[in-house]
């Protein structure tokens, strides 16, 4: 202070002291006088520095919260499309089982192949790796057994040795015609308990 007061001010910081001269013994170093003028002019200098590095810090502060505002925009971007594309892809899954489900069920002999879509448990069903089901033909068979309303009755195996008898249909002005008649008594006898009589 005592120093500041007479003119004579240390070296600031971040300036290069000068070089040492060698002091002989008993002599006491000079000690390195400033004018008030200079400074004052170096404090000025220093405030303005100072005032500049706030700026600075406070502009550069701005500019990191915008970047990481714009960089959480395209965080919370990428995330809405994110949930999109799962919603999509878990809507084309879904249509891909029912339609297995559905080509699947009319191979087994459902009789109505969106009723066994319905009806089907999907904790039955097993998947790969890649998502596509791999049990549906049992699952299908199982829901069969638990509801066999499902399917329809089977068709009789047809023997190609004993070919089944033709069910002809027989009209008023055939029936009428004896010769006709006695020829065909059985079939005829045969097609009035089933109706197949028609008029003509």
């Amino acid at each position: 202070m005592a120093e500041e007061e007479r003119g004579q001010v240390p070296a600031a910081e971040g300036q290069e002291p000068e070089p040492e001269t060698q002091i002989a013994e008993g002599q006491e170093p000079e000690a390195k006088t400033f004018d008030a003028e200079y400074v004052a002019k170096l404090r000025k200098e220093a405030a303005e520095y100072r005032k500049k590095m706030r700026e600075l810090e406070k502009a550069l502060k701005a500019k990191e919260e915008a970047e990481l505002s714009e960089q959480e925009k395209l965080q919370r971007r990428l995330a809405e499309y994110e949930a999109k594309l799962a919603d999509l892809e878990r809507d084309r899954q879904e249509r891909t089982l029912k339609y297995e489900v559905k080509l699947k069920a009319s191979k087994l002999g459902v009789v109505d192949p969106d009723a066994a879509w319905k009806l089907l448990d999907p904790a039955a069903l097993e998947f790969d790796e890649d998502g596509n089901p791999t049990n549906i033909e049992d699952a299908l068979k199982a829901l069969i057994k638990e509801k066999p309303y499902l399917a329809r009755e089977p068709v009789p195996s047809v023997s190609p040795t004993n070919p089944p008898r033709k069910t002809a249909v027989f009209t008023r002005s055939q029936l009428r015609d004896p010769a006709f008649y006695a020829a065909h008594r059985e079939e005829i006898i045969a097609a009035m308990r089933e109706g197949r009589i028609k008029e003509d």
